[in-house]
Formats: structure tokens, sequence, C-alpha cells
């Protein structure tokens, strides 16, 4: 199929997913915060005011796996999540207007 025979409501849909898989990174995965004693015996966690930590979630074969994420990698996996996100809901309004396409019995 050629460029020119999607709408610009499509074409902008796929440049945006383009620029997203060649120049973003993609996690997916969710973030989860909580928290923390960090075991140090003066320490305000063991007052109570415990820690803020940042985990990344994601299931894998059915299983859950996680990995703490460090406070100098925060917005990088931020930023990965959230691009992932945005890749997915672009993808699937495609696949929506694609779908439409066929119902219609549009070429």
């Amino acid at each position: 199929m050629r460029r020119v025979e999607f709408s610009s409501q499509e074409r902008r849909r796929r440049s945006r997913i383009s620029q997203l898989a060649h120049y973003r990174r993609i996690l997916r995965g969710t973030l989860s915060v909580r928290k923390k004693m960090c075991g140090k015996p003066n320490c305000c966690c063991t007052r109570g005011e415990l820690h803020l930590a940042l985990y990344l979630v994601q299931s894998r074969n059915g299983k859950p796996r996680q990995l703490f994420v460090p406070k100098e990698w925060e917005e990088r996996v931020r930023q990965a999540v959230h691009d992932y996100r945005e890749l997915q809901k672009l993808v699937e309004e495609l696949s929506e207007i694609e779908w439409k396409h066929i119902e219609n019995r549009e070429e």
C-alpha cells in the first residue's frame, strides 16, 4: 500500500509510531511506588518515616517480575513506559481504522 492512500489521520499515527520505534526507548511495564526501610539503625525510617522506592513491574510468561529503579534512572524508565503506552495506543487506533475499512468493504 502506498503512503498517499492513507488518510492524513492514518499518516500522522504511522509517522508517530515510526518516531517512537526508531528514536525512543520502549518498555512494557507498570511503575509501582513502595515504602521501605533501609536498615540503618539511626535513619528516620526506623521511626516510621519510610523511604519511597520505585519498582518496574512486568508479567512475563504469566509470572510477575520486578526491578528496583534507582533515582538516577527514574526519568528514563518513566519515559520509556510512557512511550510504550503511546505506541500501543496508536497501534490500537490504526487497527480500529482498518477494522472499519474492512467492515465497510473499503480498499
